[in-house]
């Protein structure tokens, strides 16, 4: 009786990592998709401010433009 309740104990361990991976990592995912958009929109944002402005947070146009052109994958 003692190997069938250690077996359902392994099994139940083992079913609840894989119900933990399932349900974790397309959250991680997700969440690294939702961060890498926001950053995607904040480079295309660089593209709209004028000299004065990219002055003001330090960057010149051709770093902007460079910067604002990337991937969201980058």
């Amino acid at each position: 009786m003692a190997f069938m309740a250690d077996t359902y104990l392994e099994t139940s361990a083992a079913a609840g990592r894989l119900f933990a991976r399932i349900f974790t990592l397309p959250g991680i995912g997700l969440d690294r998709l939702q961060s890498r958009l926001e950053m995607a929109r904040s480079r295309r944002m660089l593209l709209t401010l004028d000299d004065r402005m990219l002055a003001d947070v330090g960057l010149d146009r051709a770093t902007a433009r460079t910067e604002g052109e990337k991937g969201f994958w980058r």
